[in-house]
């Protein structure tokens, strides 16, 4: 049987790539007419006739010619029967094998990916240089990309205004090139109330649909794309907007810039990891009263006694034998009330809202780390910032809308930039934007 099937796989290669050339073949000549330009819809004329172009498709590869037209206002050349075809203007694969291409390569390194494709398509061997040729091409796609063009191609928005959307931020760490270089990737996610589903309240639960940022690079960078997502995601018209994080000042900054009037929640478990790292400092490391400390902060911070948790560790400072406790206690202390608006945990739970940012370190595992810490791979600065883009973009859209999205993103951003107004000298002096 198995040697049927591969009989049968091989015949009908032959029988498609047979075909393909067939319909190529077919195809009306060209009149030679000037045709529209894609980018500013003015008539260019021919420039060259008769040029070949080879690809290769899902039965193999093929040759045709077509004729090639300049646009004087664009100073820039195009292929209408590429455009006909729906053939990339870069590359030798159809939009077909390159999205297949792309989907292996987003989720295997890619040698390994090398290995699969070889597997599951035989008669059409793929190299592992190939794969990487293809995550370098979308990722500097993505790179040039508008980040609202791109966002709304991946997962169109909604007709309605969110009643209730969530969003959490977080940072994680990935190794680069050079020996102990490690980097930190910023994670955002965006999701409505409606695609959380859990079955207790204030529970993780899963996510059905969200939108993903990641960013290796700046905190401004992270901040315009995440501007991105909640303004196609509709925050601005949202109900209620809830915004989780740990208890790093950027991330707060962040969520008052964005969203101002977003309900700040501090995850639940980092505050109380804070209170188990104080209570080692000052009780030791496996001391048998540990576990009662962390108890008593979860109890007193869940029933919302939040004076009264802060009152216990300012007697416990009063009794502080050393330095180090008293630093501890100190820290803790300063924490907690810098936080104490974000951590009314009683409050956010009876009104069923959730407080541990579980979903964006998990956000960490399935869309950063699963493709970007693996054994013995380290990054360069290109590199790691472009796959961290394209992982987030392709959990945003999902495998079938993550190609065709990124493609339609980047011709919209070059459209919209290449024929942006441009303001003269007099109407920039009007605005006081231009020196006298």
């Amino acid at each position: 049987m198995s040697r049927w099937e591969r009989e049968l796989e091989a015949e009908a290669l032959k029988r498609g790539r047979v075909e393909m050339d067939k319909r190529l073949a077919s195809l009306p000549p060209e009149n030679g007419k000037p045709k529209p330009c894609p980018l500013c819809g003015k008539l260019a004329r021919v420039r060259a006739r008769g040029v070949a172009r080879t690809f290769t498709s899902m039965w193999g590869t093929h040759t045709f010619s077509r004729d090639y037209h300049y646009c004087e206002r664009c100073k820039e050349g195009f292929y209408p029967r590429d455009q006909f075809l729906m053939l990339p203007k870069e590359g030798a694969l159809t939009n077909d094998v390159e999205s297949r291409i792309a989907d292996f390569a987003l989720n295997d390194p890619f040698e390994q990916a090398e290995q699969r494709w070889r597997f599951h398509y035989r008669q059409l061997p793929v190299s592992s240089n190939q794969f990487r040729q293809v995550a370098k091409r979308l990722g500097q796609q993505v790179d040039e990309c508008d980040e609202a063009l791109l966002q709304s191609a991946l997962k169109p928005p909604e007709p309605q205004p969110p009643e209730q959307l969530y969003v959490l931020a977080d940072g994680g760490m990935v190794p680069m090139r050079g020996p102990g270089v490690w980097r930190e990737v910023k994670v955002g996610v965006v999701f409505r109330e409606e695609h959380h589903t859990t079955s207790r309240a204030g529970r993780r639960g899963n996510v059905s649909e969200a939108r993903y940022c990641a960013v290796l690079g700046s905190q401004e960078t992270f901040k315009e794309h995440m501007r991105a997502a909640l303004q196609v995601e509709g925050a601005g018209a949202a109900n209620r907007v809830v915004w989780l994080a740990d208890g790093a000042p950027e991330n707060w900054l962040l969520a008052s810039l964005l969203c101002p009037r977003a309900i700040q929640i501090l995850d639940w478990y980092h505050a109380i990891e804070h209170a188990a790292e104080c209570g080692k400092a000052v009780l030791g490391e496996g001391a048998a009263g540990l576990g009662s400390w962390v108890s008593r902060a979860e109890q007193l911070l869940l029933s919302g006694s939040f004076d009264a948790l802060t009152g216990e560790i300012t007697d416990c400072l009063t009794l502080a034998e050393t330095s180090q406790q008293r630093e501890a206690l100190e820290g803790l202390l300063g924490y907690y009330r810098s936080n104490r608006d974000r951590m009314a945990y009683a409050d956010f739970r009876a009104r069923g809202l959730l407080i541990g940012s579980g979903i964006v370190e998990s956000a960490h595992r399935h869309v950063i780390q699963v493709r970007m810490k693996r054994a013995g791979q380290h990054w360069c600065d290109r590199g790691g910032r472009q796959m961290a883009r394209l992982r987030a973009a392709y959990r945003t859209s999902g495998p079938e809308r993550f190609h065709a999205s990124v493609r339609w993103a980047h011709r919209k951003t070059a459209q919209t930039q290449r024929f942006r107004p441009r303001r003269t000298k007099c109407d920039l002096r009007r605005r006081g934007m231009a020196n006298r």
